[in-house]
This record gives C-alpha cells, sequence and structure tokens, in this order.
C-alpha cells in the first residue's frame, strides 16, 4: 500500500496519529520519574491532599472554584485526582451535585476546586 491508495482524510489522519505519538514520546522523555506507590511521605507530587470524599457537601466561595459563577454547595460525587495533578496540588477536580438553598439537587456540575479549601477543621 502506498501513499496513493489512501484517501486525503486517511493521510490526514496517519499524520495526526504520528504527531500525537511523537508529542507523546517526547513528553515521556521529559518527565521525571515517579515514585513507586508506598514509598515517600504524603501522596505524589502534584496530587493534591484533601480530607473530604465522595457524598460530603462542601460550601465554596466564588474565588475558591471555577466553571460555575456565585458561592457554591457542591454534595461531591466523584473527586478526580488523576486530572488534579495537572495543577501542582493547589487544585482539585470535583464532581457533583449542585444543593440549592431548599436541599434539593440542582444540576450536575464539575468543579475546579481550590484544595486548600477543601480541607476539614482540625477537631482540638
Amino acid at each position: 500500500m502506498n501513499a496513493f491508495d489512501l484517501s486525503p482524510a486517511q493521510i490526514r489522519n496517519r499524520l495526526i496519529l504520528r504527531a500525537r505519538q511523537a508529542a507523546l514520546d517526547a513528553d515521556r522523555r521529559r518527565q521525571p520519574a515517579r515514585r513507586p506507590p508506598g514509598t515517600g511521605d504524603g501522596p505524589p507530587a502534584g496530587r493534591p491532599c484533601v480530607s473530604v470524599a465522595a457524598e460530603d457537601v462542601v460550601r465554596l466561595a466564588e474565588s475558591d472554584h471555577r466553571h460555575a459563577t456565585g458561592p457554591l454547595r457542591l454534595r461531591i460525587v466523584r473527586i478526580r485526582p488523576d486530572i488534579s495533578e495537572w495543577y501542582e496540588g493547589e487544585w482539585v477536580w470535583l464532581e457533583g451535585v449542585e444543593v440549592g438553598p431548599d436541599d434539593q439537587n440542582g444540576p450536575f456540575q464539575p468543579v475546579l476546586a481550590r484544595a486548600a479549601e477543601l480541607q476539614l477543621p482540625a477537631t482540638p
């Protein structure tokens, strides 16, 4: 098979795939080696450390989250540490359901929240 047997769309798709593979290979060479699980102190570098879990309801001020406007009450459905690593531990991706003032469930909201605001206060 040669280039003349392929349609323009097939050629374009193959070029895109090659470019993506080259970018992934280059990125792998640049990234530092990750620590094996269970070694070192605390979470892996870049992984946020939060003390909330699924089903917790959090209140976030407008400055403490992205992708929604105004203050937000959110019932957490899932915390996404895999995506959160890109924000160097400062922000964490949450998926949840907005809770209205009457405690009724609102729309589903994916939210980027400030990790520092998701720490439960220490009990004396």
